[in-house]
């Protein structure tokens, strides 16, 4: 699917709001509602747009605490770890990469001891060879929005 200027227009509203109704959208935009729900439409059926998510205060829910963990694992077993790691409710990210590290796990966390037991785990694991834990001391950044701030032409 090729975005054209009004597809972008509504990704960036939506972006901004979520729960913005197609009327305002509408408005904003200077077309029709039955244009703006067409191409939306089209957009989840081209999973331009995967879903709509509840962004939560972290804070006020008391998970004071983040860490970025990063993990050494022996070759034939990282999928099978990295999957069994993802299960584990205080993990946010899990990304296989390149480099010295075979992952890096981000977790959100309320207590320390949560944290223990979540490195203690790692460390149970026979095939992990190294876990490093870090924790976030402070977030200048973080955001997983406005990507069509950014060249938004998508892969074909």
């Amino acid at each position: 699917m090729v975005l054209d200027d009004l597809d972008i227009a509504i990704l960036k509203i939506l972006e901004d709001d979520a729960r913005v109704s197609y009327r305002k959208i509408a408005q904003k935009l200077n077309v029709s509602v039955g244009t703006i729900h067409n191409r939306i439409s089209k957009l989840h059926e081209n999973e331009i747009i995967k879903g709509f998510l509840l962004e939560l205060n972290e804070r006020k829910l008391n998970y004071k605490l983040k860490t970025v963990i990063s993990l050494v694992i022996t070759g034939i077993k990282i999928d099978e770890i990295l999957k069994k790691i993802s299960n584990y409710p205080h993990v946010t990210n899990v990304y296989n990469i390149s480099g010295s590290v075979s992952a890096i796990v981000i977790c959100r966390f309320q207590k320390m001891k949560q944290i223990r037991d979540f490195t203690t785990f790692l460390n149970e694991e026979k095939d992990v060879l190294k876990v490093e834990t870090n924790i976030v001391l402070n977030v200048y950044k973080e955001d997983t929005h406005h990507l069509l701030s950014f060249d938004s032409t998508p892969e074909k």
